[in-house]
């Protein structure tokens, strides 16, 4: 098996945890619109745009409530200590993490994305950068049979990783699809890429972080419990 940053175990242990994520993966009538129309909305108010998703296309946003993650921190670098459920992906990084990193002496970290878009968001980035652990771990089912898991650890610090991941903000929007979220007062779109686009927004981010960062791929397969290290 590859040999790489992280470890064997570990990764087989973050890996393990993709059978209890919560996803809206699988999901029947979920509320999809296209790039194109994100795209018109993202220029109008707020009430304008969700009158236009109510009224125009006629769709009901997704409950906030159904979107949860879970987050999981690496304790001593030996055990993968299950913090808790968050719904509305709220997870307090700063009083959570903080708390985890003093107890168990560890700074690495797993949460779940209930969309599949297996990578950190800015605002994840962000918030490793200000915490100062050393790396930022996400796992996400992409399929009812799939799920797909990313870490990044920096080799001289977050600052550089920040900086590449405000540019591939542009290349998520690229996607054809998203979901529609929030309710009659608040809505936004969530990227829900295919498999083939997750492979090339993930591709395309090893590329940009190479210099800068070490990024680990794995693929998970739920039917057989078996994984495999695509990177490195």
């Amino acid at each position: 098996m590859k040999q790489h940053v992280f470890g064997n175990e570990l990764i087989g242990l973050m890996a393990s945890t993709a059978y209890e994520i919560p996803s809206v993966v699988g999901f029947s009538d979920l509320p999809f619109v296209g790039n194109a129309i994100v795209k018109k909305t993202i220029s109008m108010y707020m009430d304008e745009a969700t009158k236009y998703v109510y009224d125009v296309i006629g769709l009901k946003p997704l409950s906030l409530n159904l979107l949860m993650e879970d987050a999981y921190a690496l304790c001593n670098n030996e055990s993968l200590v299950y913090i808790g459920r968050f719904v509305e992906g709220l997870i307090p990084a700063h009083e959570i993490y903080s708390q985890y990193k003093s107890q168990c002496k560890s700074t690495i970290f797993l949460h779940s994305h209930p969309i599949p878009l297996p990578l950190p968001s800015p605002e994840d980035i962000l918030s490793a950068y200000q915490l100062d652990y050393e790396a930022e771990c996400v796992i996400s089912k992409v399929s009812k049979s799939k799920a797909v898991l990313t870490c990044i650890k920096p080799m001289n610090g977050w600052k550089d990783v920040i900086y590449i991941f405000n540019a591939l903000i542009e290349k998520v929007l690229e996607i054809s699809q998203f979901i529609v979220v929030g309710n009659k007062d608040k809505i936004s779109f969530l990227p829900f890429p295919t498999e083939k686009e997750i492979n090339e927004i993930i591709s395309y981010s090893k590329k940009r972080l190479e210099p800068y960062a070490h990024l680990i791929h794995v693929d998970i397969d739920l039917l057989n419990g078996t994984y495999n290290l695509v990177y490195p």
